[in-house]
């Protein structure tokens, strides 16, 4: 708001309107004084007008305080002002510095700061338009000063201990001269200065200093508690003693067309978890609209849009059991431009099915690409394990295209094992099972096709599944709860979110910090697969009800966290990447697209900080040129926005990334510090 200066002028409210025309003087009477003439004064300019172009009065100096009588080469010399003034009834010429810690002048402030005051402050260090204390004059014992005219109250000596500062560390004393020498302050006006004052000058800092602007001032972020001092509550403890089916998520990948969709489909079908009469209206409108092989499919792509395209654009979620699990299957898009949707599903994944297309061409076009670096088969793989995806199954599906060949399932058994065990996967987490998604063989029942019967007696793909294991649980550290999307149902109200609990537990009534945001919100309702819940433990994939919050603050990507215990909202990261088959080396300033968990935003590289050892993770060169394909490296990244993150030892979750730029992805990696936060 601009100021508005008040010259005192008095308005009178019964005015006509028609009074302020008026001249002072009329043109008949005698002439005004010459104390009252005005360029302004015949003018027919109103009262407001003339006051505000009328000069204003001469200031007058009512309080002299410490001035220094000095000859009038001194003042030129210390482009000082030099004046005369009538002091005890003489003309003397005085010395008057132009630093304000002399004149103990506090200049003129308002209420509010300007945006002047504000840039100062910034450059400061100080908040507002707060003035610093001005550093006390040295006392002066010489004739030739002048006394002040109204003596002020002397203020209390320091304590014992700052009094012997000056006096007892000599070193500390010239170390603050110095100080106070870069400060701008000459060493005349140190002279004589009291302990007090050295002290604070070796405790000033220049935070606004421009030598510092633009390099990103490190910060390690402090949480208000130490998430080694949570200590679970009772009623947790007791849910974690009570008896569970254990939960297990479940992400189906693949390359586009492989048949991921119609594979899931048909076992849900198979399971129960699809009507019948659903199956037939899906069978009945595939073939109406000259796809009648998609019928499986659409039980999962259920978007119009999906459908008329006939490829799966987002991750569709359902929910099946096994014998030993309850299993939330998670359903990615295989076309290459959605592989973000594919690598939110992925962060909420325990276990994979990588499904490869038997068919001649198409296999060989998954993994290395038609003219590309490679395709989806290639990079879901490595996407999926460096999520943290370390159980996974291959389903050769369409193995009715090759007639059950053996020879063909081997060789693609024996291109896929190689690359699988450079992406980190473990021999025994590995499972192969052939299978055709379209007739039903191999899905949950023995195959019965003679072809395929004949030299395959393994597990089925849903015995497979059951033999998986669930992942340890981060139940007693601090809630965290990822936000994959946003929802709206009747039951939980217009503020709700959907996501995966990746450590503590929730129930009804609980308090939670809404981040980014950092708003308290309070627990309405919880609900898996539309079932009302009470309590929800970590690895649960929950909908969430919530009041006290507004649904716009609420955001794919962000975090449900225990109000003690906030999650960071990082601004600036290092990260080790391991660097996939690129073909253009990352550079330092290079524009990225950073991927954490269900969040993505645009990154800057801001440095290249090592280059590493793949294997032992030794430094090998620091600060790199460049990274080209198959290196490791510790690389500095700052986003456009602030994100959710944490440092990967931590929460493991919140820790793993992935840089792409172009469509393609160039990097996966760990968080191994925050520098900076909000």
């Amino acid at each position: 708001m601009p100021r508005k200066f008040n010259r005192s002028i008095n308005y009178d409210d019964e005015d006509d309107g028609y009074d302020d025309y008026d001249d002072y003087y009329d043109d008949d009477d005698e002439e005004a004084p010459s104390s009252v003439k005005h360029p302004y004064r015949a003018s027919g300019a109103s009262e407001l007008g003339k006051a505000l172009f009328s000069p204003l009065p001469p200031w007058k100096l009512k309080k002299t305080t410490l001035v220094q009588q000095v000859s009038d080469d001194d003042a030129v010399k210390d482009s000082g002002i030099l004046t005369r003034i009538e002091i005890m009834g003489q003309n003397k010429s005085v010395y008057v510095p132009s630093s304000p810690q002399y004149t103990g002048v506090v200049p003129f402030k308002f209420d509010y700061p300007s945006p002047d005051d504000k840039v100062r402050a910034s450059n400061s260090g100080t908040k507002g338009n707060a003035v610093k204390a001005p550093v006390k004059a040295a006392a002066v014992k010489s004739k030739d000063v002048a006394k002040t005219v109204e003596a002020q109250p002397k203020k209390p000596k320091a304590s014992a201990n700052l009094s012997n500062v000056g006096s007892s560390n000599h070193k500390e004393a010239s170390n603050a001269k110095l100080k106070a020498a870069e400060l701008g302050a000459s060493p005349k006006e140190m002279e004589g200065a009291e302990p007090q004052v050295l002290e604070g000058i070796m405790h000033m800092t220049l935070e606004g200093d421009y030598r510092e602007r633009g390099k990103g001032r490190e910060q390690t972020p402090a949480l208000q508690k130490p998430i080694e001092a949570f200590i679970p509550e009772s009623w947790i403890l007791e849910e974690i003693k009570q008896e569970r089916k254990p939960l297990l998520h479940l992400i189906v990948i693949g390359h586009v067309d492989a048949g991921k969709s119609t594979l899931m489909g048909h076992i849900l079908h198979l399971l129960g978890r699809v009507s019948q009469k659903e199956m037939h209206k899906n069978e009945r409108e595939s073939k109406q609209k000259g796809k009648g092989s998609f019928a499986y499919a659409w039980v999962l792509d259920e978007g119009s849009e999906e459908r008329a395209r006939g490829v799966t654009m987002t991750v569709a979620v359902a929910h099946f059991e096994t014998p030993k699990l309850r299993v939330v299957l998670l359903d990615a898009p295989g076309h290459r431009d959605f592989v973000p949707n594919m690598i939110s599903g992925a962060a909420q994944a325990d276990a994979a099915v990588l499904v490869v297309d038997a068919s001649l061409g198409a296999f060989e076009a998954g993994l290395d690409g038609e003219g590309q670096s490679g395709g989806q088969t290639r990079e879901h793989a490595q996407l999926v394990r460096s999520l943290g995806v370390e159980q996974l199954i291959v389903a050769v599906n369409k193995m009715d295209a090759v007639n059950y060949s053996q020879k063909r399932y081997d060789f693609i058994k024996g291109s896929l094992h190689s690359f699988l065990r450079q992406c980190g996967f473990k021999e025994a987490a590995i499972s192969w099972i052939p299978v055709c998604a379209m007739e039903g063989e191999n899905l949950i029942a023995p195959p019965s096709a003679p072809a395929l019967k004949s030299w395959y007696s393994g597990p089925t793909l849903m015995e497979s599944v059951d033999s998986f294991e669930q992942p340890l649980r981060n139940t007693l550290k601090p809630f965290r709860l990822i936000v994959a999307e946003l929802v709206k149902t009747r039951s939980l109200g217009q503020a709700a979110v959907s996501g995966k609990l990746e450590s503590g537990a929730l129930r009804i009534g609980s308090k939670v910090l809404v981040m980014p945001i950092g708003e308290i919100a309070t627990v309405k309702a919880i609900e898996q697969d539309g079932h009302p819940l009470t309590v929800a433990l970590a690895g649960d994939s929950v909908d969430v009800g919530l009041t006290g919050v507004e649904p716009a603050v609420l955001i794919s990507g962000g975090v449900l966290c225990h109000p003690d215990y906030p999650v960071p909202v990082v601004t600036k990261l290092e990260i080790r990447v391991l660097i996939l088959g690129i073909t253009v080396p990352i550079l330092r300033g290079g524009q990225v697209v950073l991927h954490a968990h269900h969040a993505r935003e645009s990154a800057k590289v801001a440095e290249l900080v090592a280059l590493l050892d793949s294997k032992s993770g030794a430094v090998v060169r620091k600060k790199p040129r460049c990274l080209t394909a198959n290196q490791s490296a510790l690389i500095e990244i700052i986003p456009e926005r602030s994100m959710c993150l944490e440092v990967y030892s931590q929460f493991k979750a919140l820790g793993r990334i992935a840089l792409r730029d172009g469509g393609k992805t160039l990097a996966v990696g760990i968080i191994t510090r925050i520098i900076s936060c909000q």
